[in-house]
């Protein structure tokens, strides 16, 4: 009785072990690349979310931290695609909406700057609302 919980407790632990240290390499990554953000320092933080994406390839927060990385770096194409990407992979993360919706408005695509912070605001995410009304301003302009 004692070796078969023995063997139990070993195959748990082998089968468990990985998914909890993953978890705990993420968030690593992910803390340590929002410090180096804070700083500037944007190829490094880049190289911790990708570090945090190889062990959790479709984490939203991670795909949309990167792609705040690409948008901080001028690379917008790139920033779109972590966005949608993170999106897609969570259609309730009132985050990328409101992250891609920044782009878009960097873009100066105005109407879909709205609708982001519009569907960001819906789930949750504060949006300013004197930002909102000017982006709403600009959009009905562009018309």
């Amino acid at each position: 009785m004692k070796r078969l919980f023995l063997v139990s407790a070993c195959l748990l632990a082998t089968i468990l072990l990985p998914g909890i240290l993953a978890a705990q390499d993420v968030k690593g990554h992910t803390e340590k690349g929002i410090a180096l953000c804070e700083t500037g320092n944007f190829d490094q933080a880049m190289k911790e979310f990708n570090d945090g994406l190889k062990a959790k390839p479709n984490d939203p927060m991670l795909l949309t931290l990167r792609g705040t990385v690409y948008r901080c770096k001028g690379q917008n194409d790139k920033a779109l695609l972590d966005m949608n990407k993170a999106i897609e992979v969570n259609p309730k993360f009132a985050k990328a909406y409101r992250d891609r919706g920044m782009i878009y408005f960097d873009l100066g695509d105005f109407a879909k700057s709205y609708e982001d912070l519009q569907k960001a605001k819906g789930l949750g995410y504060k949006v300013d609302e004197d930002f909102l009304k000017m982006v709403a301003r600009k959009a009905a302009e562009k018309k």
